[in-house]
């Protein structure tokens, strides 16, 4: 790529956190980037569980990059520690439940099971609205340029090489990046660095790897409660300024794999799931009489004892919905390429040990390491693969980070660790401690959020071909859904969870039997059945651009791609 007439020395695709990392960092140095976000807003498309960590290995971190962050940057709450809670179903006849209450005292963290103890004393909760355009900003007041409202479309690369000509150090033939095709038109430059997330389709135009899969993700849901400030403080038991990470796992997964979360921002709660995508295949194909969707997780934990307490109340403002990257399965063996640089999710760097989850920090990380690797091969002018290999050195904090995640999830996101230990620790007082709680008089109603913000349209642009897709035994893009786009049709009626199914057949096998016996079992071999016989429906109307479906695809059957021109959900707190 030497000698290219570029107009941009580097295009930075996206303006989240690592966007604007990597743009703030190369804007300081005089480089000339451009600054491309989807949103015509950043941040308003974003969504995080909602701690950012504030610092990282030495020159990495936030604090790093803006010492000033914490007087300057909108942030709700200081996060001084985090727990776990391992909680038991309650018991309503008793009118208690159990809970086994882990920090890094807990004889599991001492062991080494589950890791606690991740907080650096720089710790926010944020809203990524928020956030997000304050980040963006500094790199705009740096000498960065902003482009939003703008969709990535793909990657401008060289035409393909001769017989003969130039091979990478690995022997293959350079795809050499030159620029990128947006919904603006071609845009040229030295080098892309990719922060577009979890969806990126420029990873897979890069060749570094093909689409994720179910194995690779996570998939998150989420709802923001609003309450007073010093509600919040008075119920989770704060000073001034101080907030609470709080994570759980236990029987209210009803056998997904995956815990929940509950974060205190100054005047809001965020609630939320994450699971991985293979066990809510799994569950919610094979186990639909126990659990239809995430949201079920999500209503069954809000509806806890614990969790209903502490948001008694509280006003449901928004639903969020995102997919995250399993880092130990995901990140990119080699993340470069010639003229091409992938950061953050995009570059699966992120970490889930257990309960605890963290992603922003290395995000901004990753954009700063990609932005020093630009600066280390302008020196020679060459923005080929080899010259950009030393990203891979300066990754090694990462790289290490999500080797040790994947150590530990053997035992932490384990069937032992999400079954069979609560199971033990709820054995015996010894262990556990169980809560009293008042039981409600009447049944409560199910909380339903607004509907998303759709901006001029749905988020994505999702091709399904509803014929082919329809002869699949188990239609898995119907449960998994986060917003009921796919619906199964069948002679009973449309349904977008396969337990509202099974709830609908159990009803009708009751009322036309006298011997009561084996309901259940009946109920579930007529739902296998109405899941294999019934079609396909698809409605895009309500999509939230979470990517689920096209990542559990294949691409022959539903094929997904972000929405253009900044169209699609707005997030007022991501």
């Amino acid at each position: 790529m030497s000698g290219t007439s570029a107009e941009y020395d580097v295009t930075v695709v996206g303006a989240g956190p690592g966007g604007s990392a990597a743009a703030l960092t190369l804007a300081r140095k005089g480089v000339k980037v451009l600054l491309v976000e989807k949103a015509k807003v950043p941040g308003e498309n974003n969504v995080s569980g909602g701690v950012l960590y504030g610092d990282f290995t030495k020159g990495y971190g936030l604090m790093d990059l803006v010492p000033e962050f914490e007087s300057q940057a909108p942030l709700e709450r200081k996060v001084l520690s985090h727990e776990i809670n391992i909680l038991s179903a309650p018991d309503t006849r008793r009118g208690s439940y159990q809970r086994y209450h882990l920090d890094g005292n807990s004889v599991l963290a001492r062991l080494g099971f589950f890791t606690v103890e991740i907080q650096t004393g720089h710790d926010y909760t944020v809203i990524r609205s928020e956030f997000d355009r304050w980040f963006a900003e500094k790199a705009v007041a740096a000498g960065a340029v902003l482009m939003s409202g703008t969709t990535v479309r793909g990657l401008l690369t060289e035409a393909p090489q001769k017989e003969g000509e130039a091979r990478d150090e690995e022997g293959e033939k350079e795809p050499a990046v030159l620029g990128v095709n947006t919904s603006r038109g071609d845009i040229r430059s030295k080098l892309v660095i990719d922060c577009s997330g979890v969806t990126s389709k420029l990873v897979e135009a890069a060749d570094l790897r093909g689409s994720l899969g179910p194995r690779q993700l996570y998939h998150a849901i989420k709802h923001v409660y609003r309450l007073p400030k010093d509600e919040i403080d008075k119920r989770f038991k704060l000073r001034e300024g101080e907030g609470r990470a709080i994570n759980c796992f236990g029987d209210f997964m009803k056998g997904v794999s995956g815990s929940a979360f509950i974060f205190t921002n100054s005047r809001s709660v965020s609630v939320g799931v994450v699971a991985s995508v293979d066990s809510m295949v799994r569950a919610f194909t094979e186990h639909f009489d126990v659990v239809g969707t995430l949201r079920d997780v999500l209503e069954t934990f809000e509806a806890h004892p614990y969790t209903a307490e502490l948001l008694e109340g509280a006003e449901i403002l928004e639903f969020s919905s995102h997919n995250i990257p399993r880092g130990h399965v995901a990140m990119l063996k080699k993340p470069y390429a010639s003229g091409y640089l992938p950061t953050g999710d995009a570059l699966g760097a992120f970490i889930k040990i257990g309960p605890l989850f963290d992603g922003m920090r290395r995000a901004i990380a990753s954009g700063i390491m990609a932005a020093q690797a630009y600066l280390l091969a302008s020196e020679s002018g060459s923005f080929r693969a080899s010259n950009l290999s030393r990203y891979k050195d300066m990754l090694s904090p990462l790289y290490e980070d999500v080797n040790r995640s994947g150590r530990e999830s053997f035992f932490a996101e384990s069937g032992f660790a999400y079954g069979t230990l609560p199971r033990i620790l709820f054995s015996s007082s010894a262990f556990s401690k169980r809560v009293e709680f008042q039981a409600p008089t009447e049944p409560q109603p199910a909380k339903s959020p607004p509907a998303p913000d759709l901006a001029d349209g749905p988020s994505a642009r999702i091709t399904v071909d509803l014929e082919a897709a329809s002869k699949s035994s188990v239609k898995p893009w119907v449960p998994i859904c986060p917003v009921g786009c796919f619906s199964l049709v069948t002679k009973k009626g449309a349904f977008v969870s396969y337990k509202e199914l099974y709830a609908a057949n159990y009803k009708a096998v009751a009322s036309s039997l006298v011997n009561q016996s084996g309901l259940d079992v009946l109920a579930y071999r007529e739902t296998a059945k109405d899941i294999l016989e019934g079609t396909l429906a698809f409605d895009g109307r309500l999509c939230v651009g979470c990517g689920t479906c096209g990542e559990i695809g294949p691409k022959e059957l539903v094929a997904f791609e972000p929405e253009e021109e900044g169209r699609g959900v707005r997030y007022s707190f991501g």
